[in-house]
């Protein structure tokens, strides 16, 4: 940058130099010249030649600067001394070799002790200290004495006691010299070294201040601090800056050397009495630190040694010096000053490093700083300084070579270029050196460098025992304040010391988890946690509210939790003394009292039993094989994690499944582990490749992933939080590790990564603000630089906090074994965000593999283990986590705190139980998980290994024995207890200990602890359990129940509904397994005793419970268990129990059959029945609606009983009165949805009740007035119909103890009837039609089935199956197999044209047929057998809620005997009624109509014989002239005189006309006429019989247009069946007899006009009615029912049974009656007539079908038989499970999204059955039976088909929008009524009635039928659910029009064709469902639309036959 002059000017400046007459000031400005123009070396050579002269220049410009500054201090005389001492400066820098030769010793010593004069300014002063030290090392060990006092006086205000001057000149003692007295004579100036002789010396001047202190500058007392900061750094200042001529590197190692060594000896002494020399680490004194307290006198000298650590940690802490490297680097080119001062820091470095003393003096200076007390900011940042240092020592890339290990040969194996280990250098330190120095350095042996080397391993425990010290020191009572940055917020002494442990804590958590540490260091440690633990927490605990009043309050858990944690890592490391473990045990024991060790310990305890669970039995807590079954479906597992909120301690578990399961497969071979790159974890991406794995023991790594490498920037975690970086963190730990797991899920990213998943999150966790966050992630900006564990060079996760170095899989908490799958943390931090990094992970921890040439060790998945690996704890050499030593931790940690029944504190103790219990029941999860199908193909085979569940149950018997205080651990034990019980974990060995417990509380008198019992115990369960020797404990639980029950405690903790559970499950015991001997139930006492009557006692409580229990869901209990009672007490009257177990059918029996059952008399029955029944039937009336509709339920359970029910007596008047009267009262004005589901309820239960006691006692009168039963359920049930007013409420008074209030509605939440969030007056007219509605339907069924059902066809069908139409062609034919084919369509066009046939609408809800047949004949006469009859009778089809009816009439002329009377006129219609038809040919028939034999007699009226007055008219007596109505009135006037009225002489008397005698003969005249008339019309018609046949014949023709034909047809259609048997000579129109008997019924009068309608017939019309008669007229339900064989629990192999045991057949065959799928004709619930089995159980009653899909009955043969089984059983909403399998059956085993209600069945070895009931959350509450109930098996497939046909009902209820069937089929019925109602005048009505299809009708038909010529085939398709269309295929070919073939009498259409099919079946029409296909196999083709004309010839039929392969006979023709 500068030229230099030419040399010519430094020769000339050099003379002038010279020059000694020249005044010093310009020979002082040439010498600055020169040395500004030549080189150092040059310098130094021109001051050793002219060094004379260059003194006196020093000493002249002094001396006058001096002697101008006494005058006046200006600016330019400054300047004077300034020049001076930048002389003074040179000639100490470059004359070393002469003042190390004591050169102008006293003359310097003068003006060392000027400058260093008290009364300086503080600079000049400083100044002065940096030339003193420059003199002082180059005189080193040459100095005179005074040069030494002077130099312990360099710090003033720090006395150093002067122990003689030390030197080479002791004779010559300075202050004898100066007081010499010669020395005393006056005398100049001039200087005592300038003497002539020794004996005339010059007079000493005073040594006076040179240069006061300016007014600004402070003029305080001297600091001692001050002092000491100026001497040390001007001690560095002077380093390297003498230029000795040659060894300068040497020379200024040892001058510095002299500086310490003097300070060492001097001044350290002093200020720091305490430091102790002797400490090494080379042979480390490990005492324990104890407690100390602070003195106030000390504080001044800890001041001092604040700066001292300061100092120090200068030059030892290696972050600081790269950063000074990095900034000496920033300047382009080399900055003098900036590498001098990196030099000299180099220096100071080497200086300590160079020996064990000095290395020593280093530690022992940071002993000292974790020995300050917290008094000051100062000492509260040095000791921040000293852990920061070691942490950084542990972690740092270069560690300083007291760390190397004393026997390493190579210095350092790291990644960077090699650097010297004694310099301790960085890499790029070297270009910074001159050669000479690195020459220098390199001169220093091998031996020397090994003999600093101390090793890692006793610097650990060194710093471990060293920092201890910061807890023990108490500040608790410390008044001081410090200032924080916050104005608002000030710290205290105990806040700081807080921090300070926390980050001691981290440390030695950094230690734990990523450091290798050796046996004596771990046990070191070990200890120093103990002492610290002890002493610090046997402090005495503050009072409540205050735990942050002393250290051990605040830091409790972060202790205990270190401790335990090292504890762990320390045994699966390294084998440990077992004297260490006792001491550990009484450490904890005798600290039970602290909350914090409970808690702790609970993290402890569970996340062990997560290792213990993946490490022994394969089964990970947190991703559990059942979670994931169940979640497989609609959870996607996200790979990545997530953050937890910072308390938690539990982190969800969202790890990617599929790659967790891919992981487990995986056998992790040691190669692929070292494959797996850390990548610089987004931060230093200079990290190396991996070397090959086979790399040495001693080599180590470097890491800087995630902390600041040299020159980079540190990279906060996670965006969300930036970490403090105040801490050697685990968080950092957890960074590569991760990255080596993303490498392995996918590409590994550099992005800043998340921390990982605390595995124990046992973080420690104490209350922070975010003042504290802020201060503890701003204490210092050091970046953490990590470490790794093992000194090895594997760059792989250095620290994997799962720990698996070499070999095992990185596991975290989510992961299943073998997974690497990164995941969440819960980091909670301790002051939010202090020690929160450093997370100690327990169960994924390190295996350190003892043996590296095991390739595996440490790597172990689930069960993978070979036998010979022995952990460290057995002795073996695999460290890391194996199941032996997991097992033992487990047990170990366990018992860490002794007995916890010895626990001090009531709330600890309950504490310790409570987390017992949470252990336990992760236990059992374990147990619960193991051998889980995880593919639902196949299941496991049993675990060998199995949790000791039962493990604490000793524990749980001592705290049972404990006293009162500890009331809540009791009950925590007690709960703890009852879970084992269920588990079936109390051995033989207990249960003498469990019951003595269980009788002891029951019978005691502290109620919690006896609600506790029941409530743990589940109710039934314990009956369930089977445990040997239980019902000796029966009398107890009951009178325990007593208790519980008649005590008006309602809370959520009061096991109401469990109580009435068991007491109703005992209720229903069959007695033969009641307890002969029960105990005694006194407390203390165990006696036995006999309970005969334990039963009766038990009712009693439940009769109680069901009448005043204040808990809802406990009352629903009741009620359904006095339901089950009944059933079984009607079931079994007579009490013998010998068909105990024994499955009752269901099969329903005609009335008149009497069973031999019910000839047991009423008085076998239980007299308390009638009792039982009055609390059920008071309960309808609960106005809470779940109870009522509950009630209803268990009352409908005894409608199965009707006979026996009847039996009692007045037992059914009761039952029916009190429905009634529940019905009135339930029935409000404004109904909301949960009313219509009680009103409907209760009137569907009345409907069945009604149909189940016999008719005879329905119509029986019950009082005078002769009110039947079945009259009062009409009246109320119109009444609700209608709507009328209701009467005044009067409520059953026979039992006034029953409470109709809830007092605590548990079934609030859970279990309720769906309510709409408000009401409408649109929803209240909803449910008060569907109320009416339902009324309706259900009188409607009393009055069509009361005692008709079942008919003789069956209970499967309550409609008919007749169509319109049926039979129109019949002929007389036998009954063949095709009477079973079934016409599956109204055959549109032949009814819709046919003119035998009307359709009516007789009201809104009736719509009937009128059908005119020709006479069927029937196999026997049928009804009519005998009688003469008319040749034509009429069928009524009639459609309505009910369904539909068929009524067949007929004539009656007369009776048999009588045909042969000429009977002219018809006198009476026989009706034959019809509604259940099947295969069943023979229906029951009933005769609504009187069938009297009359005769229309053709004798006038006065040839009548009469007989006597009084003689009775028998029927046997009568005779062609006796009318008998004449003799029966006759003889009533005669024998009964008053019932003739007083104006009249007798009854048979004709009374007088009301007509006037000429009106009479008017009227008589017209009716003659009318009688002429008519005789000549038929006469007249009479003779045209043949022109008639003639045209029927032509109108066959084919050639005729559609119009005609269908014209012909429908006007001459039934011309034909006059047949052979009509009479002579009389033609009758289609619809004659059909209006006679519309005209019978009174159906055509006027009245009825505004009501009947006819319907427009069309082809919609005929599909609407089929719609109509698609609609069920029943409820219908299907429900699964699968078997569960031992051994299975998985779906595959569950639904390839095709059996079961014969238990569970017997149990299917009472669920209902087996029906034969192709030939039923009743509900089906969607199986296939084919494909699913033959058959299945079917159930049916008036008002419901049931139908069960059966897995079993169902093939299984091929993969499409599963998949259609599968559907079918998935589709179903309640599944019945019958389960063997000694585990309980899931849901998820089949997963469907349907199965809203499961009900599970299993066989208990006494012959009893357990059930389980489970729901969905969204199904309310139904009964009878609740989950876990225990039913004996003579009730079971009652009880639980009532429950699975409750639990479809309620699921239905509770779907809104939901219809009920009559609601469905009353729409479909309006539909039909509102759009084809025909509005015609009454003339037109009248002439349609005579003539149903006119000519104008049938012109308008055929205009709409026209245009639709296929219309038929498809309208039919659309309209009819068939199962096949085989056969319409066939009809749709067949009516194709084909040219060429002669037409035929066979059928184009469809209909006509299986009408001509069904012609020969001459029967009444009821018939099974046909078997489909295409029924002609030839048939001749012809148009659709063509009428089928019968009889006729034409070209190409074959006389009118039959087609070709018809089944049927011929037709009959006209002649």
């Amino acid at each position: 940058m500068f030229t230099k002059k030419s040399h010519a000017d430094v020769k000339k400046s050099t003379a002038k130099l010279q020059d000694c007459k020249k005044d010093s000031a310009s020979r002082l400005r040439h010498l600055r010249t020169i040395l500004d123009n030549v080189d150092y070396e040059e310098s130094k050579s021109l001051f050793e030649t002219n060094y004379s002269h260059v003194y006196f220049i020093l000493y002249d410009t002094f001396i006058q600067a001096e002697a101008n500054l006494k005058q006046k201090v200006h600016k330019a005389h400054r300047e004077e001394l300034d020049g001076s001492l930048w002389l003074l400066e040179k000639i100490l820098c470059l004359l070393p070799e002469l003042l190390a030769r004591r050169w102008q010793c006293h003359s310097l010593s003068r003006i060392m002790a000027k400058l260093l004069h008290l009364g300086n300014s503080p600079k000049l002063r400083r100044e002065g200290v940096k030339y003193f030290l420059l003199w002082y090392q180059t005189l080193g060990g040459n100095a005179p004495g005074y040069v030494h006092a002077m130099y312990a006086d360099l710090i003033p205000g720090l006395i150093v006691p002067q122990k003689g001057v030390v030197g080479p000149d002791t004779e010559f003692n300075t202050t004898d010299f100066l007081s010499h007295p010669n020395m005393k004579a006056d005398g100049g100036m001039a200087s005592v070294f300038h003497d002539n002789a020794f004996s005339h010396p010059v007079q000493s001047s005073e040594v006076v201040a040179l240069l006061p202190p300016s007014s600004s500058e402070k003029s305080a007392p001297p600091d001692p601090r001050d002092g000491l900061e100026v001497l040390l750094n001007s001690m560095v200042q002077t380093a390297a800056c003498l230029r000795w001529r040659d060894n300068r590197a040497q020379k200024d190692h040892r001058a510095f050397a002299f500086l310490l060594q003097r300070f060492k000896e001097v001044f350290l002494p002093v200020f720091s009495p305490s430091f102790d020399a002797s400490q090494s680490i080379y042979s480390p004194r490990l005492e324990m630190p104890v407690m100390r307290s602070i003195h106030k006198k000390e504080e001044v000298m800890a001041s001092c040694v604040v700066v001292l650590i300061n100092w120090v940690s200068r030059f030892t802490h290696e972050r600081l010096l790269s950063h000074r490297l990095d900034c000496a680097l920033q300047i382009e080119g080399v900055d003098h000053q900036r590498l001098l001062g990196y030099q000299q820091g180099l220096i100071v470095r080497d200086v300590f490093y160079v020996s064990r003393e000095n290395i020593n003096f280093v530690h022992e200076v940071y002993r000292q700083a974790f020995l300050l007390n917290f008094t000051s900011k100062a000492q509260i940042e040095a000791i921040r300084t000293a852990i920061a240092v070691y942490r950084d020592w542990m972690t740092g890339s270069t560690p300083p070579p007291f760390l190397l290990e004393p026997n390493d040969e190579h210095t350092t194996t790291t990644s960077t270029p090699s650097s010297h280990s004694n310099a301790g250098g960085t890499p790029r330190s070297q270009r910074l050196r001159t050669p000479s120095y690195v020459g220098a350095m390199q001169q220093g042996s091998k031996e020397e460098q090994q003999v600093v080397r101390a090793g890692m391993q006793n610097v650990l425990q060194v710093f471990v025992t060293n920092a201890a010290n910061v807890f023990l020191v108490n500040t608790a009572n410390l008044n001081i304040c410090f200032p924080t940055r916050s104005r608002d917020y000030r710290s205290t002494p105990l806040q700081e010391q807080t921090e300070i442990c926390k980050k001691v804590l981290n440390v030695y958590r950094t230690m734990v988890m990523n450091t290798r540490m050796e046996s004596r260091t771990w046990e070191q440690l070990l200890l120093v946690l103990l002492q610290v633990t002890s002493v610090v927490l046997h402090q005495n605990p503050p009072p409540s509210g205050s735990k942050s009043a002393n250290l051990g309050g605040i830091l409790g858990s972060a202790i205990f939790q270190t401790l335990i944690v090292t504890w762990i890592r320390a045994h699966t490391n390294v084998p440990v003394n077992v004297v260490l473990w006792e001491k550990f045990l009484t450490v904890l024991q005798s600290l039970t009292h602290r909350e914090e060790l409970i808690v702790e310990w609970n993290k402890t305890i569970q996340t062990l039993t997560r290792v213990f669970s993946r490490y022994t039995y394969g089964i990970n807590l947190l991703d559990l094989p059942l979670d994931r079954v169940a979640e497989s479906r609609g959870k996607r597992r996200r790979i990545g994690s997530v953050w937890q909120g910072s308390g938690s301690n539990s982190a969800s578990a969202s790890v990617s499944a599929s790659v967790q399961r891919e992981r487990e497969s995986l056998a992790e071979s040691n190669s692929s582990r070292s494959d797996e790159n850390s990548q610089g974890t987004g931060s230093n991406s200079q990290a190396p490749l991996l070397q090959p794995a086979n790399r040495t023991h001693h080599q180590h790594t470097q890491s800087h992933g995630g902390g600041t490498g040299h020159g980079s920037r540190p990279v906060p975690l996670t965006p969300m939080l930036s970490r403090s970086y105040s801490e050697g963190s685990l968080a950092s730990a957890a960074r590569n590790s991760r990255i080596r797991r993303r490498r392995v899920v996918a590409a590994p990213k550099a992005e800043a990564p998340v921390d990982m998943r605390a595995c124990l999150e046992h973080s420690l966790s104490t209350q922070s603000n975010a003042q504290d966050m802020r201060r503890a992630m701003s204490l210092d900006s050091l970046a953490p630089v990590r470490k790794s564990r093992r000194r090895r060079g594997s760059q792989q996760g250095v620290d994997d906090v799962d720990g698996y170095q070499d070999g095992d899989q990185v596991e975290d908490n989510e992961s299943g074994a073998g997974s690497r799958s990164p995941s969440p943390t819960a980091s909670s931090g301790i002051e939010g965000g202090s020690i929160k990094d450093a997370q100690l992970h327990i169960d994924v921890l390190a295996a350190d593999t003892g043996s590296l040439e095991d390739g595996n060790s440490g790597s172990f998945g689930a069960g993978s283990y070979g036998s010979e690996r022995r952990s460290i704890m057995l002795g073996g050499a695999a460290t890391g986590w194996l199941p032996d030593s997991t097992s033992i931790m487990w047990k170990r940690m366990l018992g860490a705190l002794g007995d916890v029944n010895r626990i001090p504190k009531s709330e600890l103790h309950a504490q310790v139980f409570k987390h017992l219990l949470e252990m336990t029941q992760n236990l059992i999860k374990i147990k619960q998980n193991q051998g889980i199908s995880t593919d639902n193909q196949s299941t496991p085979p049993p675990p060998t290994l199995v949790p000791p569940i039962g493990v604490v149950a000793p524990w749980c018997y001592g705290a049972l024995s404990l006293d009162r205080s500890f009331k809540k651990g009791k009950l925590w034990a007690l709960q703890l207890l009852c879970a084992l019980a269920l588990q079936g974990a109390v051995g033989m060995q207990q249960l003498p200990l469990f019951y003595h417990a269980l009788h002891q509380l029951l019978t005691g008198e502290d109620r919690d602890l006896i609600y506790a019992i029941m409530k743990h115990l589940e109710g039934p369960r314990l009956l369930s359990l089977l445990l040997p020797g239980h019902t000796l404990l029966l009398l107890d639980l009951v009178h325990a129940s007593a208790i519980l029950l008649t005590s008006l405690e309602v809370t959520r903790n009061t096991p109401r509904a469990e109580v009435a559970a068991l007491l109703g499950s005992l209720l229903s015991y069959p007695p033969t397994l009641l307890p002969r001997p029960v105990l005694q139930p006194t407390a203390q006492q165990f006696e036995l005793m006999e309970c005969p009557d334990l039963q009766d006692h038990i009712l009693n409580i439940m009769l109680r419970c069901a009448r005043r229990e204040p808990s809802a869901k406990a009352r629903c209990i009741a009620l359904c268990q006095l339901g089950q009672w009944l059933l079984l007490r009607l079931s079994q009257p007579t009490r013998n129990a010998a068909q105990r177990g024994q499955f009752q059918q269901a099969v329903p029996h005609p009335k008149d059959v009497l069973l031999p059952k019910e000839t047991t008399n009423a008085n076998s029955f239980n007299p308390r029945i009638r009792e039982v029944l009055q609390v059920l039937l008071q309960a309808l009336q609960f106005k809470h609606h779940t109870i009522a509709v509950i009630a209803v339920d268990a009352l409908k359970l005894c409608a199965e009983r009707g006979r026996q029910l009847a039996a009692i007596e007045r037992v059914p008047q009761l039952i029916i009165t009190a429905l009634c009267k529940a019905l009135e009262i339930q029935n409000v004005s404004k109904p909301k949805d949960a009313d219509k589901v009680v009103l409907t309820s209760l009137m569907l239960c009345l409907g069945e009740f009604c149909m189940a006691i016999p008719a005879a006692l329905m119509l029986e009168p019950y009082n005078d007035q002769g009110d039947t039963l079945v009259l009062q359920v009409l009246r109320v049930l119109l009444q609700v119909a209608s709507g009328a007013p209701r009467h005044e409420r009067v409520k059953l008074t026979s039992d006034d103890d029953f409470d109709m209030h809830i007092a605590n509605d548990d079934l609030q939440g859970d279990g309720r009837l769906p309510e709409a969030s408000y009401q409408t007056s649109e929803t209240i007219q909803a449910c008060i039609s569907a109320i009416r509605l339902c009324a309706k339907a259900v009188a409607m069924h009393l009055v069509t089935h009361l005692g008709h059902f079942p008919m003789g066809i069956g209970a499967s069908r309550l409609s008919s199956m007749v169509e319109e139409q049926d039979d129109i062609y019949g002929g007389s034919g036998s009954i063949g197999g095709t009477q079973l084919e079934r016409r599956d369509s109204v055959e549109l066009p032949s009814v819709v044209n046919a003119q035998n046939l009307q359709l009516f609408m007789l009201n809104s809800g009736l719509v009937a047929s009128f059908i005119e047949l020709p006479t069927l004949k029937l196999p026997g006469g049928g009804i009519t057998a005998g009688l003469v009859t008319a040749e034509k009778q009429v069928r009524v089809l009639m459609r309505d809620l009910n369904g539909k009816a068929c009524w067949d009439a007929s004539i009656l002329y007369s009776e048999p005997r009588k045909c042969d009377a000429a009977a002219a006129m018809p006198a009476h219609t026989q009706f034959s009624s019809e509604r259940y038809d099947g295969p069943s040919r023979l229906a029951k028939q009933c005769q609504p109509m009187d069938s009297m034999v009359g005769h229309e007699l053709q004798l006038p009226r006065h040839t009548l014989r009469h007989r006597p007055a009084g003689v009775l008219p028998l029927a046997k007596d009568v005779a062609p002239d006796l009318d008998q109505l004449d003799d029966m009135l006759a003889y009533i006037g005669h024998t009964s005189p008053e019932c003739v009225p007083p104006t009249v002489s007798e009854l048979n008397a004709p009374s007088c006309s009301p007509l006037s005698s000429s009106q009479e003969a008017q009227a008589i005249s017209v009716i003659l006429n009318q009688r002429v008339l008519e005789q000549e019309f038929v006469a007249h018609a009479a003779q045209q019989p043949a022109a008639s046949a003639l045209r029927h014949a032509s109108s066959s023709s084919s050639l005729l247009q559609p119009d005609q034909r269908s014209l012909h047809s429908a006007s001459a259609s039934f011309d034909s069946f006059t047949g052979a048997g009509s009479l002579p000579n009389r033609v009758e129109t289609p619809f004659q007899y059909c209006r006679l008997l519309f005209a019978h019924l009174g159906l055509a009068g006027w009245e009825r006009r505004s009501r009947t309608h006819l319907l427009q017939r069309s082809e919609k019309l005929l599909r609407e009615l089929r719609n109509v008669d698609l609609q069920k007229c029943r409820e219908t339900h299907k429900m699964a029912v699968i078997y569960v064989a031992a051994g299975q629990e998985d779906k595959t192999s569950i639904l390839r049974n095709t059996s079961g045991s014969s238990m569970y057949e017997m149990f299917v065959s009472a669920l209902g009656w087996e029906i034969e799928l192709e030939t039923h004709n009743g509900f089906l619930g969607g199986l296939p007539r084919q494909g699913c089995g033959a058959t299945a159980p079917y159930y049916a009653t008036p008002f419901l079908e049931v139908v069960y899909h059966v897995a079993t009955r169902m093939p299984s043969d091929s993969s499409e038989a599963m998949l259609l089984k599968t559907r079918h059983l998935g589709n179903d909403e309640v599944h019945i499970v019958w389960s063997e399998h000694h585990r309980d059956y899931r849901r998820d085993i089949l997963p469907t999204e349907f199965c809203d209600v499961l009900i599970v069945v299993y066989p208990l070895r006494n012959g009893l059955f357990r059930v389980t009931v489970n729901r969905k959350p969204e199904v309310p509450w139904f009964g009878p039976l609740a989950n876990e109930s225990v039913v004996s098996g003579a009730c079971l497939a009652t009880l639980i088909r009532a429950t699975a046909i409750n639990a479809s009902r309620t699921k239905r209820a509770a779907l809104p929008l939901y219809q009920q069937f009559y609601e469905e089929r009353n729409r479909s019925l309006d539909s039909v009524s509102s759009r084809y109602k025909e509005s015609t005048t009454f003339e037109d009505f009248a002439s349609r009635i005579y003539n149903p299809m006119p000519l104008s009708t049938l012109g308008t038909l055929r205009e709409s039928n026209a245009s639709s010529a296929g219309a038929p085939l498809a309208a039919a398709l659309i309209d009819h659910n068939r199962a096949s269309v085989k056969g319409w295929v066939q009809a749709s070919i067949d009516s194709t029009p084909t040219l060429g073939i002669a037409p035929s009498a066979s059928a184009g259409s469809t209909a006509a064709m299986e009408a001509a099919t069904n012609s020969g079946i001459a029967s009444a029409s009821p018939r099974g469902p046909r078997k489909l296909g295409a029924p002609f196999k030839s048939v001749t083709k012809k148009h659709s639309l063509q009428q089928i004309v019968v009889g006729g010839s034409s070209g190409g039929s074959a006389g009118g036959d039959t087609p070709p392969e018809s089944p049927t006979l011929p037709l009959r023709r006209i002649k």
